[in-house]
């Protein structure tokens, strides 16, 4: 089942966006199994996109896998270098002076409410100095959670990373395509022509192969 049905909800259209839906095919040496967009087959005017075939794309992915295996000492282990030293220093210390700029927005606020508080204030004045620290608590705050989410995908793109460059060392390169396989290491597959396709890897790669028929 996973050898046959890996690709499920995995292929997107580099095109329209859509995912791609297994279908059978016929030619005069037999049936075959091909992936379609599903906005061209609901309307090839929306989606110009056409078919690929499921075997292509299965040698697609080992002749990834074998390229990988043979430059994993260049190609992987020099990015899972590169998202571990990422993850820290600079990053974190941003996130820091954000933390502590965040905390010196919120004593401005209470300082300010306690001015208006004990009089010292005209509301007027209390509304407009509120409203400039408020928009900037906001802005902070976005700064914040944008840098966070970078520095998580960045440790998960790591972990990610170690996981594949461990599973590459521990035997020889690909010989067949392995529904498992695909699926821990994949995150999807971009159709970019009927001639290449992009493989989207959890571990942030993208790496474009040929498709041969």
């Amino acid at each position: 089942y996973q050898n046959r049905y890996a690709f499920s909800g995995k292929i997107i259209c580099g095109d329209c966006g859509g995912t791609f839906k297994r279908r059978k095919h016929y030619k005069p040496s037999g049936p075959y199994i091909a992936w379609t967009c599903s906005n061209h087959i609901d309307d090839k005017a929306m989606c110009g996109m056409k078919y690929i075939a499921d075997e292509s794309v299965k040698t697609a992915f080992v002749t990834m896998l074998r390229k990988l295996f043979f430059t994993k000492t260049e190609v992987l282990q020099p990015f899972v270098q590169v998202l571990n030293g990422g993850k820290d220093k600079d990053k974190l210390v941003k996130l820091k002076e954000l933390e502590d700029q965040l905390e010196k927005n919120v004593e401005q606020k209470q300082v300010l409410t306690g001015l208006m508080s004990s009089g010292y204030l005209e509301p007027g004045v209390f509304n407009q100095q509120l409203k400039v620290l408020e928009e900037e608590g906001g802005r902070l705050l976005k700064q914040k959670d944008a840098l966070s989410r970078r520095i998580g995908a960045n440790m998960a793109g790591a972990e990610e990373a170690v996981k594949l460059l461990a599973f590459l060392s521990g035997g020889g390169p690909a010989e067949s395509f392995d529904g498992d396989t695909f699926q821990g290491y994949t995150d999807q597959i971009v159709v970019i022509s009927r001639e290449e396709i992009e493989f989207r890897l959890k571990c942030g790669l993208r790496l474009r192969e040929r498709l041969v028929d």
